[in-house]
């Protein structure tokens, strides 16, 4: 008999200390460090809302390596399989927050950690506990860390686990845009569930079309494709069904997180109900639970202790029901 999955989720990828806007004690404008980085915001995502999450990446061995491996041991995510090094730093993002809440980012990254982390160092024990291995496309920018993120979804599959990619396109880490869109496309060749916002879907597929743009990045082995829309909801479409469910009107204090909000609240249903996805009704059900989680984490600052428990999203989507 197979064993189960030790893990709901395993995320793979960067672990990067956001430096946000902040006020000191004094009043005088600063940077507060927070824990983030995608993978790692969508692994404490799904144990916020009560599953079983564990992360692979690599961090410096210095104080915010510590910090974002106390963060998440913090949540309940299974740390072992997030190294350290001298070799490099943790990566850093200074955060700039716009009046409406949107964000922007600026990455240093060159000659950092995660770099370094090569598919000798992947823990495929862990991945083989699996129902779902999440990544992105970060660290498909650096030869050593994208072999190991290939290696990383060749044991997911051959263990049977879904492979989940979010493509999350940061141009300003990429020093070609071609090189960057190959590396995205290739990532979700492999993709049992997809996740891309709306912009990147036009970028990465050449139309503004939505339907259209589903068909073209559509290829046989996904099982969904979730299309953010910003403030305006979310589709999730199969090769069969499709819903579209409109946003929800909230008080944004921050976007940052939101996504990965959306996608860990996708992950954590699809593994523990993945019938959802045979019909229309399951689909709206998976798409309003992440819209939900999404614009939970649009009313607070920060990403990690942003991200909504089980608790928190059932109760905003009562208090929103029609």
């Amino acid at each position: 008999m197979t064993p189960a999955p030790h893990f709901d989720v395993v995320a793979f990828g960067e672990l990067v200390i956001d430096l946000v806007p902040a006020r000191g004690a004094d009043g005088q404008a600063c940077f507060a460090a927070k824990p983030g980085g995608a993978p790692g915001n969508v692994a404490v995502g799904v144990a916020r809302l009560g599953g079983r999450a564990a992360m692979l990446s690599k961090v410096g061995e210095e104080a915010f390596g510590r910090q974002l491996i106390a963060t998440l041991a913090g949540y309940g995510v299974a740390t072992d399989g997030v190294l350290t090094t001298r070799e490099g730093n943790t990566s850093l993002a200074v955060v700039t927050v716009a009046p409406d809440g949107d964000r922007d980012f600026m990455f240093y990254r060159n000659g950092c950690a995660e770099s370094t982390y090569a598919p000798a160092e992947v823990d495929v024990g862990i991945i083989r506990g699996a129902r779902i291995l999440h990544v992105g496309s970060l660290v498909l920018g650096q030869p050593v860390s994208a072999a190991a993120q290939r290696h990383a979804v060749q044991a997911a599959q051959q263990a049977g686990a879904w492979v989940s990619v979010d493509v999350n396109l940061r141009a300003s880490l990429w020093r070609d845009k071609e090189d960057m869109r190959a590396a995205a496309l290739d990532a979700a060749a492999g993709a049992d569930v997809l996740k891309v916002s709306e912009d990147e879907l036009a970028w990465l597929t050449g139309t503004s079309d939505l339907a259209d743009g589903i068909a073209r990045l559509w290829q046989p082995r996904l099982r969904v494709m979730a299309v953010t829309l910003g403030g305006a909801g979310a589709v999730l479409a199969t090769a069969r069904d499709r819903a579209q469910v409109p946003g929800f009107p909230v008080k944004v204090v921050d976007t940052v997180g939101c996504g990965d909000a959306f996608t860990a609240s996708l992950l954590f249903d699809l593994a523990r109900a993945p019938s959802d996805l045979d019909s229309a009704a399951g689909l709206e059900r998976l798409a309003r639970r992440a819209s939900a989680a999404g614009a939970i984490t649009a009313t607070a600052a920060g990403a990690m202790e942003a991200l909504p428990t089980a608790e928190q999203r059932d109760a905003f989507l009562a208090s929103r029901a029609s």
